[in-house]
């Protein structure tokens, strides 16, 4: 017999005993991350790139995200891949990786809207069966990981957080004054260990110094790793830490 999925519709919840037509729900997330951030939104600079992936760059430790997202053109406005998690659990400090129910790569746009890979909608998750809260990772290759501080909100179909509006946002106020009143995730995780420290350093911002292309010890994003990835960026966060539960 079929498999019965506990499916979400705008009218309420229903019990989809035949698999079929059951509508998944919109996730509308915003975050900032602090490396292209130039005040009011952040830099696009990285599309420019020839190397820019079309494919999800996220197929790799430490993330190892199987995801077969891609694009033939990368669409406007777009700053970075971002992998976004959810989590169910009913806290923030019990949200581990073992309560991961859901993944998904998509674009982290210049506003700090994430947008599945159209560029113009919000990710939609299929299929969300959750016990208790959402909480919501943000995932990006060179800046340290958050996770929502509270459950993310529902009107409808779609599922809503806005990490940008305080420090306390993100659980554990895991995140820096970008600018007045403005929050972001901290620049400079260039191995992703969820640390900054001088690995970070050492193994990606020395040995690319200097290029250009799409590489981690490119802090800021504008395509050079050069000394303001270093010193504008990496060492003001030394010692930062994600505070995503393990």
């Amino acid at each position: 017999g079929k498999v019965a999925l506990f499916c979400y519709m705008n009218q309420g919840s229903y019990w989809d005993n035949f698999n079929v037509s059951c509508t998944g729900r919109e996730v509308d997330l915003k975050v900032f991350l602090e490396g292209p951030f130039n005040g009011t939104g952040m830099n696009t600079f990285l599309t420019s790139l020839p190397d820019f992936p079309l494919l999800q760059p996220y197929n790799k430790m430490p993330w190892n995200y199987t995801g077969t997202e891609s694009v033939s053109v990368i669409p406007a406005g777009v700053v970075d891949w971002v992998l976004v998690e959810l989590r169910d659990a009913v806290s923030a400090a019990t949200a581990t990786t073992a309560t991961i129910i859901a993944r998904q790569a998509g674009f982290l746009m210049s506003d700090g809207s994430i947008r599945s890979i159209n560029g113009t909608s919000s990710p939609q998750f299929d299929y969300l069966n959750f016990q208790h809260s959402l909480f919501a990772v943000i995932n990006h290759r060179n800046h340290l990981a958050v996770i929502s501080a509270t459950g993310l909100t529902e009107s409808g179909a779609v599922i809503s957080y806005d990490f940008t509006t305080a420090a306390n946002q993100a659980y554990n106020n895991a995140q820096q004054e970008i600018g007045t009143g403005i929050w972001g995730m901290f620049a400079g995780d260039m191995n992703a260990s969820g640390l900054i420290d001088s690995s970070d350093k050492s193994n990606f911002w020395n040995v690319a110094a200097g290029r250009k292309g799409y590489l981690n010890g490119d802090a800021d994003l504008n395509t050079q790793v050069e000394n303001n990835d270093k010193n504008v960026y990496w060492l003001p966060n030394v010692g930062q830490i994600s505070q995503v539960p393990d």
